[in-house]
């Protein structure tokens, strides 16, 4: 979840206030949907609303959508923040804005574990490059690029809970023409790593990928497969934590949420559905596969971003860094 105390001066993108008014019963149901901190709303004049305007002026309506990177480390409000840009984009500005997260670009289970099996099991687990469909993403996003008036195609949806693509009629349903595309994940725009690949940064690399094998084939995926991917992106907006070791509170806080929403989301279909929920030991093992890729991009996406968002400890925006008009 986002929150921003900013003493920074972006009057020169605020909106006017009816207009604030108005798109603020839109946040608040967006967060309202999300199990999103209510108090995020406040954040309309500061933060959401000041970047809807900078993207608003960057479109190119009938020119094809404008791609949007969104990326950031686990669990540092990603997700509800394109949310809230898109809600915003759409009732505000009169845009057509669509949120593709990542996540929902797995690759099937069957073909996760297929090539878990051709190089080493740790592919088996979902997250770092290598268990996306990539080829499948960018076959998406050139049918979006053309998506005419009347036209209307369908985006996968990953169900955690299965650890699959959800059944095609259950997929978001896009409409053309699209003029905003909010890219969202935690590796998105993520770049090959350069150096501190031969040893092991913790107990998982030590124990399961002694070889190396496992850290270097995502790297070399990150070379190539997902440099294409991330090429589609025209602009890269980057949430900055202020640490690693704050990225275990912040998705363990999201673990948590989820677990005590359970009733609310499954009702009585709790007993037949395992949604997976993760103890914090669980929590810590998993996380481990997202380290080194997490840990690098902390080190090098805030000089490659075009927009930063600088986060505190309690995930608030503490500074936002649009890039320099020539």
């Amino acid at each position: 979840m986002l929150k921003q105390q900013s003493k920074f001066d972006y009057t020169n993108l605020s909106m006017p206030d009816p207009l604030s008014h108005r798109l603020r019963f839109e946040v608040e149901q967006t967060l309202s949907c999300l199990y999103a901190d209510a108090s995020l709303v406040d954040q309309m004049e500061g933060l959401y609303l000041p970047f809807s305007s900078w993207l608003s002026q960057k479109a190119h309506a009938g020119k094809g959508p404008l791609v949007v990177g969104v990326g950031g480390a686990q669990g540092c409000g990603k997700t509800t923040f394109c949310s809230v840009i898109s809600r915003i984009l759409s009732k505000g500005f009169d845009l057509n804005c669509i949120v593709i997260s990542l996540d929902d670009l797995y690759s099937t289970r069957q073909d996760r574990m297929k090539f878990a099996s051709q190089t080493t099991p740790m592919f088996s687990v979902r997250g770092v490059p290598g268990t996306h469909d990539v080829s499948f993403a960018l076959s998406l996003f050139e049918r979006l690029k053309n998506l005419k008036e009347g036209e209307v195609m369908k985006f996968p949806r990953f169900d955690k809970s299965i650890d699959d693509r959800k059944a095609v009629h259950l997929w978001q349903e896009v409409q053309g023409p699209v003029d905003v595309v909010l890219f969202e994940g935690w590796c998105v725009g993520a770049p090959p790593m350069v150096e501190g690949m031969d040893q092991p940064l913790n107990q998982l690399e030590a124990e399961m990928d002694t070889d190396g094998l496992w850290r270097h084939k995502v790297n070399q995926l990150l070379k190539d497969d997902y440099k294409a991917l991330f090429s589609q992106i025209d602009l890269m907006a980057w949430m900055q934590a202020p640490n690693y070791e704050v990225v275990y509170h912040w998705r363990d806080k999201q673990e948590r949420v989820l677990e005590s929403h359970l009733h609310d989301i499954h009702g009585i279909l709790l007993d037949t559905i395992d949604l997976k929920v993760m103890s914090s030991k669980e929590l810590k093992q998993f996380m481990q596969y997202y380290e080194r890729l997490t840990r690098h991009m902390l080190a090098v996406m805030p000089g490659k971003a075009d927009v930063l968002f600088q986060l505190n400890e309690k995930q608030e925006v503490m500074e936002m860094r649009f890039p320099v008009e020539h």
